[in-house]
């Protein structure tokens, strides 16, 4: 899983800030209105002009630029980003870049260019979230969806019309849902805004200088503010009905607890800054520690508390545990959130009785593995024999601290072999390292079996595949081979670290469309799979199950947002398909409900992954070649699938015409 709440998506930047076209706020503010960062600053432009060129990869001029703002001096220069319609389409791509970041301090943050040149300012401030910055964003998605329109898609080159094409469905697609922004549920056990600030605070927010020190007691100090803004909105949504399950009521105020310990040095803010500390020198470090405590004790305690009190007062009025089909409008909007995850036009139905179809046939396939070892029984679903074989303690570290570490060690083992094993199927590799960490204990409960977190713009921050080791029942060792590939390389690591130095559009460089990100993740466990990656029967078995999970979430996501199933009945089909723990499966569907669609575009873009490499090996023949066919995927970035089929019908064209 490509872990959402990091993932500066286009559609995530553009799309997720929509809002109802009836206004909800105040008046707009202009590109460079005061809600844009340093505009209280004389030389605001510079800033923006040294970004720019950091996004068209002009390091050396952006350097000059940072010189200008340190020694105040004037500096002329191209503004073509503040131009209403800028003259080339590759202009108008940095403009809209620029403007999905000029007010969102936290996504400058995750990207680390401005850090890459010794700016630092924006680490002192987070995200408006406010109602007003909804308004703002829709007005700027409007605008900008009218610009491109501008230009004809005739006149562009090969490269430009990808990304025109990418835009396009990504604008549009932003303005025909806008009515429905306010139906996703801003904080929840899996994304919002508190998953954001944490991974900003622990993950993101660099601190390497004294200035990063003081930025981050600054961005604590700004909590309040920000929850503040997100209360207001929360209490709109109630006011239109629009309130989460209750279990995901009852997990957030599990979480706002676990975020405030009693003792505020064993708070997570307090005790990373604490850490990070130790590694600069960094003057009076006590003073500073002493200072961020008291932060901490006297601001950012009270805002999660007055948070905690609103979830509190919400369990009275929260839904029962259903659908999104019980959201005003809900129905339309589950088919929206569909078409936004998956990339394509597919109904509720027709995806439901796909995944109908895909169980059914991984079933058989899983039951020849098993009747090889001799562990089939034809009068028990596989469902319950994969159940038996998790009480089989063969397959299981000890559920201690040195059976942690014992599992940490062994994945990255199978990192390193599927780097020798696979390398010879690809010709784009990364250049930037993956680590492999443990998920947080304070973020281990309501988080799946495992995320990825991709690296810094800059490559000084590796990619992270982080691996939920709550409970090692349910870590069996013959699933650890499929998750490594898919979490790593070649999956999201492979595809996101080379995505980030393509030379595309910088907005590009940083977007994820649900269906190609997950889609490839899951077709390289597949292409392991192919060719005699997996090192046993098990392993084999373990990457089935894992792909039978996939195919199970197209029942259960339509079953549950749909067919109106129960989260008890959800629940029941998805241990009885899978045979996955319970806990693990519960964790699964409660994460269905909280963010539909989602889940089911893994196995949509695996399947669209599959159908286009076969198109091209039945018409390329001898001509086919798997490596030149890995590079068209990976080499158009994320994409809609809509716009991935182009480019590998334009691949298969120019092969044949040579």
């Amino acid at each position: 899983m490509y872990q959402l709440f990091t993932l500066i998506t286009m559609a995530a930047m553009i799309t997720n800030t929509i809002q109802s076209t009836q206004k909800i706020g105040a008046s707009k503010q202009g590109i460079t209105g005061s809600k844009a960062l340093f505009a209280h600053k004389n030389n605001a432009d510079h800033y923006w002009q040294a970004l720019g060129l950091l996004a068209t990869g002009d390091k050396e001029g952006a350097l000059k630029v940072v010189e200008a703002i340190r020694n105040e001096s004037p500096m002329s220069f191209a503004r073509t980003w503040q131009e209403d319609q800028p003259h080339t389409i590759d202009d108008f791509f940095n403009k809209l870049f620029m403007s999905t970041v000029l007010r969102d301090p936290q996504a400058l943050s995750e990207l680390g260019l401005f850090e890459s040149i010794g700016i630092r300012d924006h680490n002192a401030h987070l995200t408006d979230v406010s109602l007003d910055a909804l308004q703002q964003n829709l007005e700027d998605a409007q605008e900008n969806l009218r610009r491109l329109n501008q230009y004809r898609i005739e006149d562009l080159g090969h490269d430009q019309k990808i990304s025109y094409k990418v835009f396009a469905w990504t604008l549009n697609h932003a303005v025909d849902g806008g009515k429905f922004i306010l139906h996703d549920y801003k904080i929840h056990q899996m994304d919002g805004v508190l998953a954001s600030l944490s991974a900003l605070l622990t993950q993101f927010h660099a601190i390497e200088t004294e200035q990063d020190v003081h930025n981050y007691i600054a961005r604590l100090r700004a909590i309040p503010t920000q929850f503040a803004q997100i209360t207001e909105v929360l209490a709109e949504q109630q006011i239109r009905g629009i309130v989460p399950p209750s279990f995901t009521v009852e997990k957030v105020i599990t979480i706002l607890k676990a975020l405030t310990p009693e003792q505020v040095d064993q708070n997570i803010f307090y005790t990373h800054l604490q850490e990070q500390t130790t590694k600069i020198n960094i003057p009076n470090r006590a003073a500073v520690l002493a200072q961020a405590h008291q932060v901490i004790a006297d601001e950012v305690y009270p805002a999660y508390k007055m948070l905690q009190n609103f979830y509190t007062q919400q369990l009275d009025v929260a839904q029962a545990n259903n659908g999104v089909w019980a959201l005003p409008d809900g129905d339309a909007y589950y088919a929206y959130m569909l078409q936004h995850h998956t990339t394509t036009n597919l109904s509720a139905d027709e995806i439901h009785a796909l995944g109908i179809q895909e169980v059914k046939q991984i079933h058989a396939e899983m039951r020849k593995i098993l009747a090889s070892e001799n562990r089939d029984d034809a009068s028990k679903g596989v469902g319950v024999l994969v159940q038996e074989l998790s009480k089989d303690p063969q397959f299981y570290y000890p559920n201690t601290q040195e059976g942690r570490t014992q599992c940490l060690a062994d994945y990255v083992k199978i990192l390193e072999r599927s780097r020798k094993e696979l390398g010879h199927l690809f010709d784009l590799k990364p250049q930037v390292g993956v680590s492999i960490q443990p998920v947080p204990a304070h973020e281990q409960e309501g988080m799946p079996g495992a995320y990825y977190f991709r690296p810094s713009m800059d490559g000084s921050r590796a990619g992270i595949f982080f691996a939920n080791l709550r409970d090692m029942t349910e870590v069996p060792h013959y699933g650890m081979e499929t998750l490594t590939i898919h979490e790593a390389e070649p999956g999201h690591h492979f595809q996101l670290a080379l995505q980030a130095v393509m030379n595309i559009p910088m907005l590009r460089k940083n977007s994820g469309y649900t269906a190609y990100c997950e889609g490839w993740a899951l077709y390289t466990e597949k292409l392991a799979y192919e060719h005699g990656f997996y090192s046993s029967s098990w392993s084999k078995l373990g990457h089935l199950r894992d792909e039978l999970l996939r195919a199970a979430r197209l029942v259960v996501d339509t079953g549950i947002h749909h067919k109106r199933w129960t989260r008890e009945q959800a629940i029941e089909y998805m241990e009885q398909a899978t045979g996955f723990h319970h806990n693990s499966a519960v964790t699964e569907v409660e994460r269905y409900f909280v963010l539909p669609g989602q889940a089911c575009a893994y196995k949509i873009g695996q399947l669209k992954i599959l159908e286009l490499r076969k198109r091209a090996k039945e018409q390329l023949g001898d001509k086919f070649d798997i490596k030149a066919f890995h590079n068209v995927v990976l080499g158009v970035a994320a994409v809609p699938l809509t716009v991935l089929e182009e480019a590998v019908d334009h691949y298969i064209s120019a092969v044949l015409a040579a």
